[in-house]
């Protein structure tokens, strides 16, 4: 069955920090891609987020996030990062519990109008952990564990067959 939505894990999936919620303020931008807290906390984007994320959209799949971590956190980070443009639903929650957001974002999205089964949506999480339950209570979404299954972001468009 044809993938409708990519969602995407975020800390050490599309950053390389572990923990966005210990980021504290303010903020300091070193460059697009690269960011530092006030205790020298830095978070850098990895290699082919962005270009990858432009392409999903340019192939208008709908691109959610489903992140273990404090949702001010991330709507700052997103914000401060320039990339909450690329995400249609974004639920972020202080508990691990990935099932149970991705379930969130399907109802968000059924809530808007737009139907989604388990067999139309990719999930990409750095931690095969979170997987089991996945598919114990959502059925059969395509999960892709970062850095076992895929060695880098472009390699997301080539599981699509999308050209980049």
């Amino acid at each position: 069955m044809k993938i409708k939505v990519v969602i995407f894990d975020a800390d050490k999936t599309l950053w390389d920090h572990y923990n966005i919620s210990e980021f504290e303020e303010p903020i300091k931008i070193i460059n697009r891609d690269e960011i530092e807290d006030i205790k020298g906390r830095k978070l850098k984007v990895f290699p082919e987020v962005r270009s990858t994320l432009e392409e999903l959209k340019r192939n208008n799949l709908i691109l959610g996030m489903a992140t273990w971590n404090y949702p001010e956190k991330t709507e700052r980070m997103l914000g401060i990062l320039n990339l909450r443009r690329y995400f249609d639903v974004i639920v972020s929650r202080d508990f691990p519990f990935k099932f149970i957001m991705i379930s969130e974002i399907i109802n968000e999205l059924k809530n808007r109008g737009i139907s989604v089964k388990p067999e139309n949506i990719m999930f990409i999480d750095d931690r095969r952990v979170h997987f089991g339950n996945v598919w114990l209570y959502l059925g059969k979404v395509k999960c892709v564990e970062m850095w076992k299954d895929i060695s880098c972001h472009s390699q997301i468009l080539k599981l699509l067959e999308l050209n980049s």
